[in-house]
């Protein structure tokens, strides 16, 4: 049977729309601008989270994207220095090649970058950096945080301390002289001074990030021999600061208290000193007994492992856990085309809640996430090359968290000794 010419030309015409929209289909993407320190000292912790984001798009990818959209990452890196990094983050949402924005391994990168995100209206996620000043100086539209921040994770440090090692009476402080190790240190030191006034601080240090020799800084240690030194330094300052103190015995005399030392155990391997109170900045842990029936989580330490032949620290769960956070909100709030995904975003993520693989995390009015703290002492592991964590404690958020609209400083002055009695540490 013959088409009429008339009939055959709207054949045709339908077959190439049909195609051009399965080409747009195909063709939609959820894209992606990511900062990390890839290169520095700083890499120590950016590396393996570019990794793990990278294994988690190309999951996500596997199982036919987000609504059918691909991820596309692009990364950019931190340690060019904030001013570059604000300049390249403009570019690429000016140049309308990203739809989302995951930001911010150091504080400094969120507190310059925030302000632009607010005014270029681009959804930015926080992934790593913990300052508290970000929500409490300013309120944002388009800026979440979907990892924990100085005061969970210091006041948990203390809380912990203080449970495990009552008869402490002198500590030490060595944090980095930038927005990060000062704010870390002060809420650290606050809440010790609430909980316990009779404890001393005997030496405040704060060496530049990226420090190569610390040997003033470990002289002086050693000199005051505190119960305790306490240093939230990280990534290559931290190892650095650690493979030159156990050269020297510091850590003999004086205990480590690392509230994001879990990076460096697998790093330092049998150098990192064992007995140190040591968090991971959240939940997440490649050894967490609880996770250890979770195939989602076995896999991801698995995949992580054979791309980089190491465990996954915590940079690598928090980065994983701001992907994930990008695709619910879109899974739960995006109707598929291109001129909603923005929109979908920020929806998804007011009262986000995530409970996967890479622990609990849930987004309060102020966009600032809330997670547990796990915290556990360092110990030789049999037939591991590098030290394990033991009577683990997980301290809820809500314990040490300031309420919404509550500053940091004035809640830190209402701690009281009873919230000692509260937490329970495992023996031995």
């Amino acid at each position: 049977m013959r088409l009429s010419r008339k009939t055959a030309l709207a054949t045709v015409s339908a077959l190439l729309l049909c195609a051009s929209a399965a080409q747009a289909q195909s063709d939609r993407s959820v894209r992606i601008g990511i900062s990390t320190f890839l290169s520095g000292a700083g890499a120590v912790f950016g590396v393996p989270a570019r990794d793990a984001a990278e294994l988690v798009a190309a999951d996500i990818n596997r199982q036919g994207g987000i609504k059918g959209a691909q991820v596309k990452l692009t990364f950019f890196d931190e340690n060019q220095g904030v001013d570059n990094t604000v300049i390249e983050y403009k570019r690429l949402v000016e140049s309308n090649q990203v739809d989302a924005m995951v930001i911010g391994l150091s504080s400094s990168t969120c507190l310059a970058v925030a302000p632009v995100a607010e005014q270029l209206k681009m959804p930015t996620l926080l992934w790593d950096c913990g300052t508290a000043r970000l929500f409490e100086e300013q309120r944002y539209d388009h800026v979440y945080r979907t990892a924990d921040y100085t005061p969970s994770n210091n006041v948990a440090a203390a809380l912990y301390l203080l449970k495990d090692m009552p008869q402490v009476k002198t500590i030490a402080g060595i944090n980095q002289d930038y927005a990060f190790g000062r704010d870390n240190w002060a809420a650290f030191k606050e809440a010790v001074q609430a909980l316990r006034p009779d404890v001393k601080f005997v030496a405040e240090l704060f060496p530049k990030l990226g420090t190569a020799d610390y040997s003033t800084e470990i002289s002086r240690l050693s000199a005051l021999r505190p119960d305790v030194v306490f240093t939230t330094l990280w990534g290559g300052d931290m190892n650095t600061f650690v493979k030159q103190s156990s050269s020297r015995a510091l850590f003999r005399t004086s205990r480590l208290v690392a509230p994001n030392g879990q990076s460096s155990l697998e790093q330092l391997g049998k150098t990192f000193p064992a007995n140190a109170i040591v968090g991971m900045r959240g939940d997440s842990w490649a050894f967490n007994p609880a996770m250890r029936d979770n195939a989602q989580h076995r896999k991801f330490v698995e995949d992580f492992r054979a791309k980089t032949r190491a465990y996954p620290s915590f940079p690598a769960y928090h980065m994983a856990q701001a992907l994930s956070a990008v695709r619910q909100a879109l899974e739960q709030r995006w109707d598929g085309q291109p001129a909603t995904l923005k929109t979908a975003l920020l929806q998804g993520w007011d009262g986000l809640q995530l409970d996967d693989y890479t622990g609990k995390l849930a987004i309060r009015a102020d966009h600032q996430a809330m997670e547990g703290q796990l915290y556990g002492v360092s110990k030789p592991a049999e037939g591991q090359p590098f030290l394990t964590l033991s009577r683990l404690a997980l301290i809820p958020p809500e314990l040490v968290s300031p309420p919404v609209g509550e500053k940091t400083d004035d809640w830190l002055r209402t701690l009281k000794p009873s919230l000692l009695e509260q937490i329970s540490i495992p023996a031995e």
